[in-house]
């Protein structure tokens, strides 16, 4: 039994520690971690490990830890509502990989009153249980149809022609009318070429 708690990570410890419910400094961490499982831990080592756990962009225990600063430091203190989680919980909340671990959104599931303390962004929707109930109640109501557009006509390719030297038709009207007085002869070439030639 000794050999296991030995056997944990500087995280491990100091979460350990928070889990007890008091506001503590990295000092005071240190000391209980030495006192309890005979590891001596850096105070700086503490400071950055909590500076790291306690905030919720890199670990997802972060959003449950308070950090406040008090002087030149900071005190730590977990949230109540999620001293009711074990040490490995807690621990695998800090952990961004892993398929075995456990995930933010099991600890809201376990733990409702914790959702108060996270960011709504990272909320995701319940799937589980809400999505078959869902479908059953479409189910029930007739489902309307969405209107079918009606088919756009083809041109065929004698009225795309006739469209084409109806348009150029009216360009040179326009062209010839604004120098029409200036005294000026335009000539006007117009190839068309069909496709593949």
């Amino acid at each position: 039994m000794r050999r296991n708690k030995h056997a944990k990570s500087n995280a491990q410890s100091i979460i350990s520690v928070l889990l007890t419910g008091k506001t503590l400094r990295s000092r005071q961490i240190a000391d209980t971690i030495l006192e309890k499982e005979g590891k001596e831990l850096k105070i700086q080592d503490v400071a950055s490990m909590l500076a790291k756990i306690s905030n919720s962009r890199r670990s997802d225990l972060g959003f449950f830890i308070q950090r406040i600063k008090v002087g030149n430091s900071f005190t730590y203190k977990m949230v109540k509502e999620v001293l009711a989680l074990s040490e490995e919980k807690a621990y695998h909340l800090t952990l961004r990989i892993g398929k075995d671990r456990y995930t933010l959104e099991q600890a809201l599931e376990d733990i409702p009153g914790l959702a108060k303390y996270v960011d709504a962004s990272r909320i995701k929707p319940k799937s589980k249980g809400r999505g078959p109930a869902k479908k059953t109640e479409a189910a029930a109501k007739p489902v309307k149809a969405a209107p079918v557009p009606a088919p756009v006509p083809v041109a065929t390719e004698k009225q795309q022609q006739q469209s084409v030297e109806e348009s150029l038709a009216e360009i040179i009207k326009k062209v010839a009318g604004n120098i029409k007085d200036t005294g000026l002869n335009v000539t006007v070439t117009i190839k068309i070429e069909g496709p593949g030639e």
